[in-house]
């Protein structure tokens, strides 16, 4: 899961291998390892890269089902605390959750 999330973030933002490695701070081969399902990246590294696409570790390895983007859709103005972040979280969860029954 890991793998293919990590795949599909970094085409949707247009990124080579290169790229995204630099600027995660790990070798190029590194994040083929990461991409093809041979390695896992460290905890650190799992951080930076949540970080960069600002998504969290749990999106990441496929224990949630949407990333940020849907809080940024949900929210109009101004930046989010984290308070609201967590709130609209939740909530997102719960509509997904009601869909499923």
């Amino acid at each position: 899961m890991f793998s293919d999330t990590l795949r599909k973030l970094r085409n949707k933002e247009q990124l080579t291998q290169d790229q995204l490695a630099s600027k995660v701070g790990i070798t190029r081969d590194t994040l083929a390892n990461y991409e093809t399902g041979r390695r896992e990246p460290d905890f650190a590294t799992l951080k930076n890269i949540a970080n960069y696409f600002e998504v969290s570790t749990d999106f990441l390895l496929g224990r949630e089902e949407f990333d940020n983007s849907d809080l940024f859709a949900a929210h109009i103005e101004g930046d989010l605390t984290e308070e609201e972040r967590i709130e609209i979280e939740k909530y997102l969860r719960f509509i997904r959750s009601k869909k499923e029954e």
